[in-house]
C-alpha cells in the first residue's frame, strides 16, 4: 500500500468579516475543476448552503450532501468522497469531520469559518440519574470510566436512546445529559466527576477534543477562510499538532471598512463583563431579590440606557438568561450570537453586544486540564473564540459591512476587551466612548477585585500545600483556588 505523508499545512484566508471570502473561492472553482481538482467545502451551520449554493455559476455541478438533503448523512458522503461521481461536494463542518480521513485523500477540503477543535460538556445529575450512569461505569480518583465487561451495555443504552429521540415506540432510561457522557465514554474522551454540591447534585464533565486533525493532515490540500485564526482555540491546538499556515490563493483584497464608528463599552475600565456582575439590582441586590420586589437589574438598566441612544432598530445579542421581557414588539432584531451568515440587517447601523463569554468554574478546570496535558496556557484562545470573535463577528453584521453606507455606524459592546480587539482587527479607526459605562452603576464584581486573601494562597503554594489544606486554611474556594495555582505556576514559569 502506497504511504501518503500527512498533510501538515493549513492555507488560511484570513479577512474581515463581509470582504469576500467566500466569494473570492466561488470565482476560483471553475478554473480548479477544469484542473482536475476534486473540492470538498464544509459550512458551519446548515443555513449558509443555500445563500452558497446562489452565488454559485450557472451550470456548475454540485452536489449537496446534509441532513435536508438525505437521511443517512455519514454514509452518503461516505460514498460521494470514495466515488468522486461529482467533484464538488457542498457539506457541513459536523457532517465531514464524522466520516474516516483517509476518504479525503485526493480532495481539496475548504472550511469556511474556523471548525470547533474542543468541547467542555458539563452537566449536574442528580442521585437518581448518577444511579443510571453508574449502572455501567465506575467512579476512580475523580474520574469515570466504563465498568469491566459493560462497553456493549453503553453502546446498547446508546442505540436505544439514539432509536427513541428518533421517534421509535421504546423507552429509554438514559437522559439527554447520560446520553452525551456515555458517548464521551465510549469515544475514550476524559470524564470526571466533581465533589457534592450543596443541593446534592454531582457535575460530570468531559474534554472533547476534535479530530479535525486527521481530517486535515488526509486531504490533499486544506483551506480555511475566516475572519481570525491568530491567538484562537484553533490556533492553540494547531501548534498542538504541529500543523504551520500559507496563505490562500481565496484571500480576498480588503481595503478595510469605510464607515466612520463609534464603539461603547458598558463596562467601567478595567472592569469584564460577566453575568454576575450584570444580573444585580442597582442597589447591589441579587436576581432573587429583584424577582421578589420588582428592581430591575443592571442589565436591564444599560439596555435602556443604549436605547436611548440608538437609530433605527437596533441589532441585539444576549444570552438567554437575558430576557428583557419589557422589551417592546419590534423594538430590536433579536440575534443569534452565532451570527455567521445573518447578512439580512446590512440596513441598520446600531448593535448592541450584551452577551458573555468567560470560562464557567467547570470550563476552567477543564482548560486546567489541557494546560497540564500539553504544557500551555489555553485560557486566552477560550476567550479569543467564545467571546472576542462572535463580537466581532455580531459587530459586523450591520451596514458597516457596506463599502457604500455613508452613515455612522454605533457598536454597544460589553467591555474594553471587545473594543479594544474591534481596534486592532478591522477597525483601527473607531471612536471608543466610554461615556455609557459612567451612566450604567455597575455592582462589583469580585472576579476583576483583588482578593487580600491571594498572597497568603500564593505563599501555601510555593510550600508545596495541596488544595484540600489551602481551602481549609484560607476558606477561599476550590474552584478558584484552581484558577489562581494556574496563574501562579505561569508567573513562576516566566
Amino acid at each position: 500500500m502506497t504511504s501518503i505523508a500527512p498533510n501538515k499545512v493549513i492555507h488560511t484566508a484570513v479577512s474581515a468579516p463581509g470582504a469576500g471570502k467566500t466569494q473570492a473561492f466561488i470565482a476560483q472553482i471553475p478554473s480548479l475543476l477544469s484542473a482536475g481538482r476534486s473540492i470538498v467545502l464544509a459550512l458551519p451551520t446548515l443555513g449558509l448552503t443555500d445563500s452558497f449554493v446562489s452565488r454559485l455559476p450557472a451550470g456548475l455541478s454540485y452536489c449537496v450532501i446534509n441532513s435536508t438533503t438525505c437521511d443517512h448523512v455519514g454514509s452518503e458522503l461516505t460514498a460521494a468522497l470514495k466515488e468522486k461521481a461529482n467533484h464538488l461536494i457542498i457539506t457541513t463542518h459536523q457532517s465531514i469531520f464524522a466520516v474516516r480521513p483517509n476518504l479525503l485523500w485526493g480532495w481539496t477540503l475548504v472550511i469556511d469559518e474556523l471548525p470547533p477543535v474542543v468541547d467542555f460538556p458539563a452537566f449536574p445529575f442528580e442521585p437518581s440519574e448518577l444511579a443510571q450512569l453508574f449502572l455501567n461505569a465506575m467512579e476512580q480518583d475523580g474520574r469515570l470510566h466504563i465498568r469491566e465487561g459493560c462497553a456493549g451495555a453503553i453502546e446498547t443504552s446508546l442505540a436505544t436512546f439514539k432509536a427513541v429521540s428518533a421517534g421509535a415506540e421504546r423507552t429509554s432510561m438514559l437522559s439527554k445529559e447520560g446520553a452525551c457522557i456515555y458517548e464521551c465514554l465510549k469515544d475514550g474522551h476524559p470524564v470526571f466527576i466533581d465533589s457534592e454540591i450543596p443541593n446534592g447534585n454531582r457535575y460530570v464533565r468531559s474534554v472533547v477534543e476534535s479530530n479535525c486533525w486527521d481530517t486535515f493532515a488526509a486531504a490533499e490540500e486544506v483551506h480555511v477562510l475566516a475572519a481570525s485564526v491568530i491567538g484562537s482555540q484553533f490556533d492553540d491546538f494547531a501548534q498542538v499538532h504541529g500543523v504551520t499556515y500559507a496563505r490562500s490563493d481565496f484571500t480576498p483584497a480588503f481595503d478595510g471598512y469605510t464607515s466612520a464608528v463609534t464603539i461603547y463599552p458598558v463596562m467601567p475600565k478595567g472592569r469584564n463583563y460577566s453575568k454576575s456582575a450584570v444580573t444585580i439590582t442597582t442597589h447591589g441586590g441579587s436576581a432573587t431579590d429583584q424577582q421578589k420586589q420588582g428592581e430591575p437589574l443592571v442589565i436591564d438598566n444599560i439596555l435602556k440606557e443604549i436605547l436611548q441612544r440608538t437609530i433605527g432598530t437596533p441589532l441585539l445579542f444576549s444570552n438567554n438568561w437575558a430576557s428583557f421581557r419589557w422589551l417592546p414588539r419590534g423594538a430590536v432584531h433579536r440575534c443569534s450570537i452565532d451570527s455567521r451568515g445573518l447578512n439580512e440587517y446590512q440596513g441598520e447601523t446600531d448593535a448592541i453586544l450584551l452577551f458573555g463569554g468567560n470560562p464557567s468554574p467547570s470550563d476552567q478546570l477543564a482548560l486546567e486540564f489541557l494546560a497540564t496535558k500539553y504544557g500551555r496556557v489555553f485560557r486566552q484562545g477560550f476567550i479569543v473564540t467564545r467571546f472576542l470573535e462572535p463580537s466581532l463577528q455580531a459587530a459586523t453584521r450591520t451596514a458597516v459591512r457596506d463599502r457604500s453606507n455613508i452613515r455612522p455606524i454605533q457598536l454597544f459592546v460589553q467591555d474594553g476587551r471587545v473594543a479594544e480587539y474591534l481596534v486592532s482587527t478591522y477597525m483601527p479607526d473607531a471612536v471608543i466612548d466610554w461615556s455609557l459605562s459612567g451612566i450604567c452603576p455597575v455592582g462589583e464584581d469580585r472576579r476583576t477585585t483583588v482578593d487580600a486573601r491571594r498572597i497568603h494562597v500564593c505563599e501555601l503554594f510555593a510550600q508545596g500545600k495541596k488544595n484540600a489544606e489551602i481551602a481549609r486554611l484560607t476558606g477561599v474556594h476550590r474552584n478558584t483556588l484552581l484558577s489562581w495555582r494556574e496563574e501562579w505556576r505561569l508567573s513562576q514559569a516566566a
